[in-house]
């Protein structure tokens, strides 16, 4: 069975080493104005997670954001 719909929403817990993703789809405006949401939740390992973020980037069009610069305790401190 298939299932189409528009996303609107996603959430994440981060649950060790694995990942549940909860993705929320409205079929129609209705549900979408009735705030209801048809939602999947998908339990990925950490490199599934990563494998799956990678592909989106890559498909999107978009780079992945650069690694940001440690802060100056952190240079210091570790």
């Amino acid at each position: 069975m298939d299932n189409h719909g528009t996303l609107v929403g996603w959430t994440h817990q981060d649950l060790g080493d694995r990942v549940l993703l909860c993705v929320e789809s409205v079929r129609t405006v209705k549900a979408a104005e009735a705030h209801a949401p048809d939602v999947l939740r998908v339990l990925l390992t950490k490199n599934q997670a990563a494998v799956l973020g990678n592909f989106l980037t890559q498909i999107s069009g978009r780079t992945a954001p650069a690694p940001r610069s440690r802060g100056l305790f952190k240079r210091l401190f570790g």
